[in-house]
């Protein structure tokens, strides 16, 4: 069709002429100039195509006429030529997925999800990650999506335990959609400030009425030695389980009917008794109380052969008078227990040394600054596997009496003041060679304890 309107346009020139000054070829520069062509992809049967706006003139040059052929309208043709002349490349549409192309040697803007010059591609809107507190990001074309860590949440992960970890409650923390609530354990009240916690009974969880052996505000006191005595009533919640056949074993008061020991203990004790208020064994000191067991409850998947869920409740015939030198330790939300207990220097531990199943010493023995073992230090020292439900306390290089304490024996943290339960003894040297002594975490199994006890 070009070259039909090419010599068509060859005969005008010359009827022209002829009423003019008489020529009757064109120079040689003109006559290049009507048959000159630009070189177009795609030539090969080119003119046998649906016309392609796209292809005839982003691709290609554009001409008038193939333009015409696909507007089929002389005005739409002019208002693209006129674009098309004034260099805007917008006219050709070069943007893919409807996105915004900008006028002059053309600028896309993409819509959210795309990218790219011509935004054919899709956008990574994880890059950089926006999800907090360890989230996981999706993307896709409309957006993207985080998947938050336990106890996380919101659409980037802000909200959730972080709002926690820094504190600002007394005892536990409960995350909300947008902020927390504070709120106690047993025996105490939530103060006007909705932070601290009150004690609220005469003998709340955790609490002291009488002073320690040693001052536990002494950061630079480690050592411990084979007479390490505790005051009477420094650890009133520590509990001795005695056998008809004199075997010993220890626990922690939880409340009036329940006691909390190992698996090990009741499995091994046939028939005990229960006795809180015990210091001397071998004195009676008028601080004790003796009681029958009504019930004991084992964990259920509790294994002698690799130790792993080692924890017992027992539940008293009678309820438990507390005292000053009587009374229960807290039991730990669990998610306390891992940002602040286990997060702390050193626990305290207790318990009466026994030897071949001989007491060494009458008196109860108290390590007040018990460190915490790294998980890599305690796994290193045990000829077993040790799982996330287990933790090593104690100094390699003065094992004993530590090793030796009373099996079901607490390991109790203090937090602003107050003694939470953080682990009860479950392997000394009476099963292998002892190094670091290791205990069954309570806040694992915080709501097993809830269930029995309600049971």
């Amino acid at each position: 069709m070009t070259w039909t309107i090419g010599i068509l346009w060859l005969i005008l020139l010359s009827v022209n002429h002829t009423k003019s000054k008489p020529q009757v070829f064109l120079t040689s520069n003109s006559a290049h100039a009507v048959l000159e062509r630009q070189k177009r992809d795609n030539f090969l049967f080119e003119e046998l195509r649906f016309g392609n706006l796209k292809r005839e003139c982003y691709e290609e040059t554009c001409v008038y006429e193939e333009a015409r052929e696909f507007f089929e309208d002389t005005v739409e043709t002019k208002k693209f030529m006129d674009c098309y002349n004034a260099k805007d490349k917008c006219i050709t549409s070069p943007c893919e997925n409807g996105d915004v192309c900008r006028n002059r040697g053309y600028n896309c803007t993409c819509q959210k999800g795309f990218q790219s010059k011509n935004c054919g591609q899709v956008g990574d809107n994880c890059a950089p990650n926006p999800c907090q507190n360890g989230g996981t990001c999706y993307n896709s074309t409309e957006a993207y999506s985080c998947i938050c860590r336990n106890g996380y949440h919101g659409t980037n992960c802000e909200h959730g335990v972080k709002d926690c970890t820094l504190g600002i409650c007394h005892h536990f923390c409960k995350p909300t959609y947008d902020t927390y609530i504070c709120y106690c354990a047993k025996g105490y009240i939530l103060g006007k400030d909705a932070k601290s916690c009150i004690p609220a009974e005469p003998y709340p969880c955790g609490n002291i009425f009488v002073p320690p052996s040693r001052n536990h505000s002494n950061l630079d006191f480690r050592a411990i030695d084979e007479d390490q005595q505790s005051n009477k009533g420094e650890y009133p919640w520590q509990v001795l389980l005695r056998s008809e056949d004199n075997i010993l074993c220890g626990g922690a008061i939880l409340n009036e009917d329940f006691v909390l020991t190992s698996a090990h203990c009741v499995n091994r004790l046939n028939s005990f008794q229960v006795i809180v208020g015990e210091h001397n064994l071998y004195i009676d000191e008028g601080s004790e109380q003796i009681f029958n067991v009504s019930k004991t409850h084992i964990h259920s998947r509790y294994s002698p052969e690799t130790f792993e869920n080692d924890i017992a409740l027992i539940k008293l015939e009678e309820p438990i008078n507390f005292n000053n030198f009587t009374l229960p330790i807290c039991l730990p939300e669990k998610d306390f227990a891992d940002v602040f207990l286990m997060n702390s220097e050193y626990g305290a531990t207790s318990g009466w040394k026994v030897k071949e199943r001989n007491v060494q010493q009458p008196f109860l023995l108290s390590v007040p600054f018990a460190p915490f073992a790294e998980y890599a230090k305690c796994e290193k020292e045990q000829p077993f596997p040790v799982v996330h439900k287990m933790f090593c306390a104690g100094f390699e290089e003065i094992a004993d009496p530590m090793c030796y304490l009373t099996k079901g024996s607490p390991f109790v943290t203090k937090h602003r003041g107050v003694w939470f339960l953080t682990g009860i003894l479950s392997l000394g040297a009476e099963e292998f060679e002892c190094t670091l002594p290791i205990y069954t975490k309570v806040s694992r199994y915080v709501k097993w304890i809830q269930k029995m006890t309600k049971k």
